[in-house]
């Protein structure tokens, strides 16, 4: 735990020190509104993780889960640590299982949904026939949980199991999505972390001395998504940062300035917060909701 405390604070620094090493002077209206995306993204989730309860955690149970996400996933490929770890938060504040299933499910769906509209409206804007998509997660996850269920209904007793389970967790599906207050919270929630990211790459960029419209960030943000998808390392580290540098610079920014915004945006919208999901972690546990 201590060596990734140092990693990250190591990689922090170096999202604004390398830069300014390389004599990029930066933008403080551009740093603010990086930060501002920042803290943006992280209440946008806690909106839609809430949004996928029927009874909804409070505000101080709320933030610290979804920066101990954060956190899970840093160190985990695909999401897998972040959806482990937000279905034990969901258990140990009184959900049973069927129903923890269900919001897991319900937020990630809804996430979808979110980045297949917004890529759809973009594509529209811009005038492009095709945008850069995320399913490839899901063209490999779906045939692999297909064949994982034909094997489960060939055993009689898994059969009854799931079956009843599947039952239970479709009338979770349905109490959450039939309440108007849920239903907001989860769609307003996943689009305001588009938003926000958004919010934050523009103000990384303006913070290097660089000027990108926002359709055409946003292009660059769908690229870097269907990029982490396509090579689900952990944190997207990597993937995400090597489409976004290759984005701008296509974009028309040089290689430097790319890299510097690219830096902090990655800091503001990434390392910043798993420094704090490793602590709301720590704190999350001490006060046994983990």
């Amino acid at each position: 735990m201590r060596a990734l405390v140092v990693l990250v604070i190591g990689l922090a620094v170096s999202g604004i020190a390398v830069p300014m090493a390389w004599g990029i002077h930066f933008h403080l209206a551009g740093l603010a509104q990086a930060a501002a995306g920042s803290a943006l993204l992280v209440t946008c989730s806690a909106l839609a993780l809430n949004g996928s309860r029927v009874v909804p955690l409070s505000a101080q149970r709320a933030v610290p889960a979804v920066l101990a996400t954060t956190a899970a996933n840093a160190v985990t490929p695909a999401g897998i640590g972040g959806t482990v770890l937000v279905l034990r938060i969901h258990r140990r504040s009184g959900l049973s299982a069927e129903q923890a299933g269900a919001a897991a499910g319900l937020r990630t769906a809804a996430g979808a949904l979110v980045a297949t509209a917004t890529t759809a409206v973009v594509a529209s804007t811009v005038g492009m026939s095709e945008l850069p998509a995320e399913a490839t997660g899901l063209r490999i996850a779906l045939p692999a949980l297909a064949a994982i269920t034909m094997v489960a209904l060939a055993v009689p007793k898994v059969r009854r199991k799931l079956v009843g389970s599947t039952v239970q967790v479709a009338l979770a599906v349905s109490d959450v999505v039939r309440r108007p207050r849920c239903l907001a919270s989860l769609l307003i929630g996943c689009a305001g972390v588009t938003v926000a990211q958004l919010l934050t790459l523009q103000g990384a960029v303006h913070a290097v001395g660089g000027h990108v419209p926002w359709v055409d960030l946003l292009v660059a943000l769908m690229g870097s998504a269907a990029a982490r998808s396509a090579v689900p390392s952990p944190g997207g580290v990597g993937p995400i940062e090597a489409a976004l540098i290759g984005g701008l610079t296509a974009l028309g920014l040089g290689l430097g300035t790319a890299t510097a915004a690219v830096a902090v945006y990655r800091t503001a919208g990434h390392w910043l917060p798993v420094l704090a999901g490793v602590i709301s972690i720590r704190e999350l546990r001490r006060r046994q909701l983990l």
